[in-house]
């Protein structure tokens, strides 16, 4: 796989980001107290972007309508409680092209400009906020040759990055760049998918990036925390699983996700945000977290928005979800603004949050960043909790239920819309798709298959992402609860099964096994397989012994609480006490070893599933 994985940080680094909190370091040219990239993203929180402003590629930073920046906007964003700026900045405008002695290209930004890039990011800096700064909408990137203009590309890319790092040298940590925006080949059917060819250059790119600004003179050379996008900053895996990160403590990987797009931007349903739309986001962060945060990667989601349809509610459900999952993974997200609340297409573009005429914030907006800010300051979702991966123990695919099987190989090439991209359609039930069972589909590629689901009319057409990889053995898992949330209740509709490809690839075989075992720590006092761990039933000292009737979980215990309105969210044993005890009840119920567990009390994260994410939560709960 083309995917490079880097340097784990030291255990000391973990024990500091516990300690971080939303401490500021000085603008004083000293690197004393450095911050490690993860405490730099977890103090980042929350960001806004200064949209359609200093990115306009008009006559200037009023020519798509907005005022100038002032002081007061980015007080009014700080009082709402967001820690991060991202200006958005196009510079080939403010570019002077002239040849030096030996005919190649030299190209100076305009003195001024810089000044009133340098002024808005004071705005924000000199009060302890973070600041991105980067390379938006440069049509010397975005471009229909993008594939063979990398040459040309490199070197202005290099020349301007010299000269905005030399600039802003003696900046802190609090100044963060942004190599490029979403870098592409316009015009092109695969523009915003892109192609081997694409994601190659980009890779260059980005490399060119890090590399010149580590060649800079700075206090902070080495430590300035540098952002580099995927293709068209796409946070598909199937553009993003190709990108090579450097081997860069403090490079982390940039990518925009308006998700779902039917309902933040595109002519889906509005008014409710559904548990179809939940499982989108379920796949775009499952994604996110196999292939960057499980490995240490630090991901910034410079953009993010939802826009205005009229569906306030809507959208403070689906921020308030957004954001749980984001912060779970320690995930900073920067919502964009264009100020634009309404839009007459149906592909809408109506980002508006705050007015900038006033300085105030819409009323159709301001309620989904209020539950943004209520997820920022919840301390029950805890930061970076769950980044990790759990491990689950798998059947064997040599003794599955076969759906498909090809032992020649079938390839399908991802480019090919008409149909070279997908499986035939496969014939499913009940029998292998049931809370028993999972699919297992065995392959060779970058990025791991699609599954997709239709009915027997082949319609309802619905995709899910595996929930583990193996990539040794080149195994991709897909669960029945992530089917059944992105399907409806009713399973028994679905009639036929592919694989897709998002990335080109082989596919061997796909077959139904029993439903994965959460595999936990025979070390851990949690470990149900252990006998001396005092979670076994049978041990007399265990206070959760539902033998001994002494015990408060008796039910026929006169002091076990019964009434609902007393019982606490993640009490799951209903012994009055929120512990170790309902964890490792929780636990059992997921393994299938427990059948008792109140449910009702176990659905910590509210979204109508009792899984790993439940069982995290809780743990969190319990730690705190």
């Amino acid at each position: 796989m083309q995917f490079q994985a880097r340097k784990w940080f030291a255990a000391g680094t973990a024990a500091v980001m516990l300690l971080s909190g939303m401490a500021f370091f000085p603008a004083t040219g000293s690197a004393e107290g450095t911050m490690a990239a993860e405490d730099i993203t977890e103090n980042m929180s929350i960001g806004w972007n200064i949209g359609n402003s200093l990115d306009s590629t008009g006559y200037g930073e009023t020519s798509w309508g907005n005022p100038k920046v002032t002081q007061e906007l980015i007080d009014t964003v700080k009082a709402k409680g967001f820690n991060t700026i991202r200006i958005p900045t196009t510079w080939y405008q403010n570019v002077t092209t002239t040849t030096d002695e030996n005919g190649k290209p030299v190209y100076t930004i305009n003195e001024q400009w810089m000044q009133r890039v340098k002024e808005v990011v004071d705005y924000a800096y000199n009060q302890g906020m973070y600041v991105i700064l980067n390379l938006h909408h440069e049509e010397w990137i975005n471009r229909s040759d993008f594939p063979n203009a990398y040459d040309e590309m490199s070197e202005r890319l290099k020349q301007m990055w010299t000269q905005i790092a030399t600039y802003f040298k003696d900046y802190d940590q609090h100044l963060i760049f942004e190599g490029m925006n979403e870098p592409r080949q316009t015009g092109a059917s695969y523009e915003w998918q892109g192609n081997a060819e694409c994601y190659e250059v980009v890779n260059k790119l980005d490399q060119d990036f890090v590399n010149t600004v580590r060649s800079i003179d700075s206090p902070y050379q080495q430590t300035r925390l540098l952002m580099i996008p995927s293709y068209a900053a796409s946070a598909s895996a199937s553009a993003y699983s190709y990108l090579e990160v450097p081997d860069d403590d403090y490079v982390a990987v940039s990518l925009h996700a308006y998700t779902p797009y039917a309902f933040a931007m595109g002519d889906g349903d509005h008014t409710t945000f559904s548990s179809n739309y939940q499982s989108e986001l379920d796949t775009l962060f499952s994604d996110i977290r196999y292939y960057f945060t499980d490995k240490d990667i630090p991901v910034v989601l410079g953009e993010f928005s939802a826009s205005n349809f009229n569906n306030t509610d809507a959208r403070c459900d689906w921020a308030t979800y957004y954001l749980t999952w984001t912060k779970k993974l320690g995930i900073p997200c920067v919502l964009w603004d264009n100020n634009a609340i309404t839009n007459s297409t149906s592909a809408s573009e109506a980002h508006g949050y705050v007015d900038r005429s006033n300085n105030t914030w819409y009323e159709a907006s301001e309620p989904v960043v209020d539950a943004m800010m209520t997820v920022m300051q919840d301390n029950s979702v805890v930061w970076g909790s769950d980044k990790h991966l759990p491990s689950w123990k798998h059947g064997d695919v040599a003794n599955g239920d076969v759906i498909y099987e090809n032992t020649a190989g079938l390839k399908l090439i991802a480019a090919d819309g008409d149909g070279g991209n997908c499986t035939p359609g496969l014939d499913v039930s009940t029998t292998h798709i049931n809370a028993d069972k999972e699919i297992a589909i065995q392959y060779d590629g970058s990025a791991a298959p699609i599954l997709a689901l239709t009915n027997a009319a082949w319609g309802n057409w619905t995709e899910i992402s595996a929930f583990d990889i193996d990539e040794e053995k080149g195994i991709a898992y897909y669960s029945y609860d992530a089917i059944k949330k992105a399907w409806g209740d009713d399973i028994s509709t679905i009639a036929h099964l592919f694989a897709r490809a998002g990335s080109d690839m082989t596919l061997y075989r796909i077959v139904a096994l029993p439903a994965a075992e959460l595999v936990t720590d025979p070390t851990n006092p949690t470990d149900p397989t252990d006998p001396t761990n005092p979670t076994d039933p049978t041990d007399p000292t265990n206070p959760t012994d539902p033998t001994d009737p002494t015990k408060p979980t008796d039910p026929t215990d006169p002091t076990k609480p019964t009434d609902p309105d007393l019982i606490e969210l993640g009490d799951v044993n209903h012994d009055g006490d929120v512990s170790i005890a309902d964890v490792v009840m929780l636990q059992r119920y997921l393994l299938r070893l427990e059948t008792t567990a109140d449910l009702v009390t176990a659905d910590l994260n509210g979204d109508g599933v009792i899984n790993g994410m439940d069982l995290g939560a809780l743990r969190q709960l319990v730690l705190s």
